[in-house]
């Protein structure tokens, strides 16, 4: 007996032994590979730093309206303070001037301003062409209009920071010998082809962010106005100012721009999170075409009859229903006719047909029972 309980309490102590090796401890695993990897000096940045913890493309847009519209703010300030500079002439000097603030010169301050919010509308385009192509009930692929959004907001930028247009002016006035003048409609005509194709599309797909289809509708009219300045379609009281509105109004184009693509790239987010609800179908129902009566006047069609109209404003034509007093009617005349000619000549008077026709009924019945 004793020999048995000692082998009982060595395998008891056995198994805990075995379980205890089996199960690795996480304190001073970790800490050994933490020393391991601090002695070996393969790790120098946490688990922070690693790309899953870092902030996503969508995340740098503003879903916040408040952020948003402070971010378009400081952007009307800078344009604000760049003409004020320019107008106001305070750093001008003796021997000339700064072209850095000269917004007439090229490479200027404010080509640098149109420039870098072209470039940002162009990412932004993008990131809604990253989210726009995983909607579910864009059977027809409307999501590349985005691709041609960003290729023009990046076609426009160049142009601003690299003068494309006034190349195209100097070759179009050396080969096809034309002024200034018609030069300067050619390549205006042509980029309000290009860019107004593609404008009047994104309208249509923005229709549902109202916020961001008025932001892109004051781009548009800030362009035009600019372009009316260019060519000095401008009233005399403000003609001296001309340079001042048509920059202005290039800077202020491309502000909108941005904060309208912002907007809807914030709907979009905010859509493929199921934070926007989605609007109920409308039931489309038939079109009456209207009918036209004598001499093409419009013809009044009246509402659905509920019930028979009466015999006097009935036409042959209509199908009148046959009620079970009308089959009893049409009965008792046959019943009648049929006594007449069993009688021959001789006319039955009232008993008698009702008698006739008790006696008929009841023979109906023994036929039919």
């Amino acid at each position: 007996m004793v020999q048995f309980f000692r082998s009982r309490q060595g395998d008891d102590r056995r198994r805990r032994v075995v379980t205890d090796e089996g199960v690795p401890a996480p304190a001073a695993s970790s800490s050994a590979r933490a020393g391991s990897s601090a002695r070996s000096g393969t790790r120098r940045y946490p688990v922070e730093a690693h790309r899953d913890h870092q902030p996503r493309l969508i995340d740098l847009i503003p879903q916040s309206l408040t952020k948003l519209f402070l971010l378009f703010f400081l952007g009307v300030a800078a344009i604000a303070g760049i003409e004020a500079v320019y107008a106001t002439r305070v750093l001008e000097f003796s021997e000339g001037h700064l072209p850095t603030f000269d917004i007439t010169a090229e490479g200027s301050l404010n080509n640098w301003f149109t420039s870098l919010t072209l470039d940002l509308a162009c990412v932004v385009a993008l990131v809604i062409y990253s989210l726009r192509k995983h909607r579910l009930d864009d059977y027809h692929g409307r999501y590349r209009v985005w691709l041609w959004a960003a290729a023009c907001w990046l076609f426009l930028s160049i142009d601003e920071a690299a003068c494309l247009h006034e190349s195209i002016q100097a070759l179009l006035r050396e080969f096809a010998k034309q002024s200034v003048r018609e030069t300067e409609l050619v390549w205006i005509g042509g980029y309000l082809l290009l860019v107004g194709a593609v404008a009047l599309r994104l309208v249509f797909e923005m229709r549902q962010c109202r916020s961001a289809v008025v932001a892109f509708a004051l781009a548009g009219a800030t362009y035009l106005a600019a372009v009316t300045a260019h060519f000095a379609w401008l009233p005399e009281q403000v003609a001296e100012f001309r340079v001042l509105i048509e920059e202005g109004c290039e800077m202020g184009g491309s502000l909108f721009l941005l904060l309208s693509m912002c907007l809807y790239a914030r709907f979009v987010v905010l859509d493929a999170k199921g934070l926007i609800a989605a609007q109920p179908e409308k039931e489309k129902q038939p079109a009456a075409k209207p009918r036209r009566g004598l001499f093409g006047r419009q013809a009044k069609i009246d509402a659905a009859h509920t019930s028979v109209r009466p015999a006097s404003k009935r036409s042959d034509l209509d199908a009148v229903a046959v009620t079970a007093n009308d089959d009893e009617e049409e009965d008792d005349e046959e019943d009648d006719e049929d006594g007449e000619e069993s009688q021959g000549a001789h006319k039955l008077s009232k008993a008698e047909r009702k008698t006739l026709r008790r006696q008929q009924e009841r023979q109906r019945k023994q036929r039919l029972g």
